[in-house]
């Protein structure tokens, strides 16, 4: 019951990590003329959580998790997590988000947060989200799974959150889209146990339009979100 306790806490949008301030593309989207219906925004978060999440934050993650007392190997794999990472955007909300999650966990008290913070302050580490994640939920008492789940919840939830903010589609609609989420991300995590370790090599991702909607959206004039 801790455990799950635990989750419901890292995965509620009221955490005060960042989030709030980027869509993942779903303005960008928007502004390239994309219909956002309770439909399209189902399958953009099914696309996304399938084509990137699962190839990205699912990797970075579990590996962070595993490397969670171990400095050297999580600013390794925030490295190459950042080289693989291809929009600009993209990278940058990442870090931003990575660093207001340290930051409010080392307010906490969480353990390693304010090393980690300080590892990023000082530009040892550029401290991406996934990564910061996966170091220190096994501290906050989430097993890997669970881990897994507060991240690709957290990823669909915010881009719903954002659709509804933006007022591509009402709250109802965009609590229909996300649960048609679930049985996607309880799939990707099934599928998180490979016959071989996960490595660094791994990392990858093919959402070319969200890529585009999302780089596009960098030289708007006018926006609400950051990314």
């Amino acid at each position: 019951m801790l455990t799950l306790l635990a989750t419901l806490w890292q995965s509620d949008s009221a955490f005060p990590n960042g989030a709030f301030a980027f869509s993942n593309g779903i303005e960008g989207l928007a502004e390239l003329g994309q219909t956002l219906g309770r439909d399209n925004l189902s399958t953009t978060l099914i696309s996304t959580l399938t084509h990137r999440w699962a190839g990205m934050d699912r990797i970075a993650v579990a590996l962070a998790f595993a490397a969670s007392d171990d400095i050297a190997e999580l600013t390794e794999i925030d490295r190459r997590f950042d080289a693989a990472t291809l929009p600009a955007p993209q990278r940058k909300g990442s870090v931003r988000n990575g660093l207001a999650f340290l930051t409010s966990h080392a307010r906490i008290g969480t353990p390693n947060a304010g090393a980690l913070k300080a590892e990023v302050e000082a530009r040892r580490m550029l401290g991406h989200l996934p990564v910061v994640q996966g170091a220190l939920w096994r501290a906050c008492g989430l097993d890997e799974t669970s881990a897994l789940a507060a991240s690709a919840y957290g990823t669909a939830s915010a881009m719903a959150s954002a659709a509804v903010r933006l007022s591509l589609v009402g709250a109802v609609e965009a609590q229909r889209s996300l649960a048609a989420t679930l049985p996607v991300i309880a799939a990707l995590i099934e599928e998180s146990r490979p016959a071989t370790p996960l490595t660094c090599d791994d990392f990858a991702s093919m959402t070319p339009l969200l890529d585009i909607a999302t780089m596009r959206h960098a030289t708007s004039e006018v926006r609400l979100f950051s990314n």
